[in-house]
């Protein structure tokens, strides 16, 4: 099986070398956790490989995010001007008003945008920051599964490396269904110890790879994220 790096120190040592290719990754956190960076640093380490990549914001503005981004040195409108990388702004379908967009679901909605995109760009790396966004309007619970089961089966079908961000763990019992689907399930915690905050990351699960399952210490520098994959998280 073919893996895909993911441009994280440490966590493609934790994984034997990346990702799955074309397969599904969630990654759980709360705010705060880093979900954006994990997400966007997967991406430009695609560019650099000269893998076209698809970006889409469901929750923060684009131009907030772009900005963001400069200071960690990653100047992502020159990599849409090069045309290897496209960014959606899927935020201003989420928290459109009702009679503003047309009666479809939220993901369904912009699920057939990311399809479009996705195949004429011909990417090969995607990623949906944060999936919470797009369901949390959805007040049946039923209908919330079927959305989702939906935009797993396109992004199947798009057969390129993805990663969905949420804001929900399966402690809270509410998003659940996305666990399931997900070949990869990656969790962020921020605990506090000793009036310290320490950041653990834990792959949950790696369907088909090889992968160290225990908890270990991450940060966010100005590099970027970097796990510490050989330290053992003492509490």
């Amino acid at each position: 099986m073919k893996k895909i790096p993911t441009g994280i120190t440490g966590l493609d040592e934790m994984l034997g070398g990346g990702f799955p290719e074309g397969r599904i990754i969630l990654v759980h956190g709360g705010p705060g956790s880093g979900k954006t960076i994990f997400s966007l640093q997967f991406i430009m380490n695609g560019l650099k490989e000269g893998e076209p990549g698809v970006y889409v914001t469901l929750e923060e503005p684009l131009g907030l995010i772009k900005a963001n981004m400069i200071a960690l040195g990653w100047e992502l409108e020159k990599f849409e001007k090069e045309g290897s990388l496209r960014m959606i702004d899927g935020s201003q379908i989420v928290y459109a008003e009702k009679g503003s967009r047309n009666s479809a679901p939220v993901i369904a909605e912009f699920s057939n945008q990311i399809e479009q995109v996705v195949k004429t760009f011909k990417a090969k790396r995607l990623a949906i920051d944060p999936i919470t966004s797009a369901v949390v309007h959805q007040p049946f619970r039923d209908q919330k599964r079927i959305e989702i089961g939906r935009l797993f089966k396109t992004l199947r079908e798009l057969k390129c490396t993805s990663i969905i961000a949420s804001e929900y763990s399966s402690a809270e019992g509410e998003f659940y269904m996305e666990e399931y689907l997900a070949d990869g399930v990656i969790i962020l915690f921020k605990t506090l110890q000793n009036f310290r905050m320490i950041k653990t990351i834990r792959v949950e699960k790696m369907r088909g790879v090889k992968h160290d399952d225990q908890p270990r210490r991450y940060e966010i520098t100005d590099k970027g994220f970097i796990v510490y994959y050989t330290e053992p998280v003492t509490i």
